[in-house]
């Protein structure tokens, strides 16, 4: 008897949990690196942004552009429609590269990016040797205006 009642109480605690992780909502701007456009320096590093827009409580959309900065800045973006759970997305690019595997994991203070390939020279249909790989601060909680990256065209 006793062991059913730690049982039950260990399953209704397990649903509690798995309640709670999916009421985070990710909606907001992330950005990777300090890239300026008016500036005239050069930008030497990674720089990139992240839009994302819940669309329901298990989907998300989200705009995604990567850039290595200079001296070459080859860049990777793309727009989709991403299955959100646990606080964590995950891209696929089977038309360029069937390998493609991004994961995002989000939390409050950002989304902690790490991509998986077998051709890291032009994984993902990214640039060449451009990988999505790093920690995008979140900058701001508010839903954001979603365009997409390479045309700034408005996306409806």
């Amino acid at each position: 008897m006793k062991n059913l009642i730690y049982i039950l109480l260990f399953l209704s605690v397990t649903n509690c949990k798995t309640h709670e992780v999916n009421t985070f909502n990710p909606t907001g701007t992330y950005e990777l690196g300090n890239y300026n456009p008016d500036s005239e320096n050069k930008v030497i590093g990674y720089f990139g942004l992240i839009q994302v827009k819940r669309f329901t409580k298990d989907k998300i959309i989200m705009t995604f552009m990567v850039n290595k900065g200079a001296p070459s800045f080859n860049s990777g973006s793309f727009v989709d429609t991403l299955e959100y759970e646990s606080n964590r997305a995950i891209y696929t690019n089977v038309e360029f590269d069937p390998s493609c595997e991004i994961i995002f994991n989000i939390s409050a203070k950002g989304i902690a990016v790490k991509e998986k390939t077998d051709d890291y020279n032009f994984g993902c249909g990214f640039g060449h040797a451009v990988v999505a790989d790093g920690f995008y601060r979140k900058i701001s909680s508010e839903e954001p205006i979603l365009r997409e990256p390479l045309t700034d065209e408005l996306i409806e």
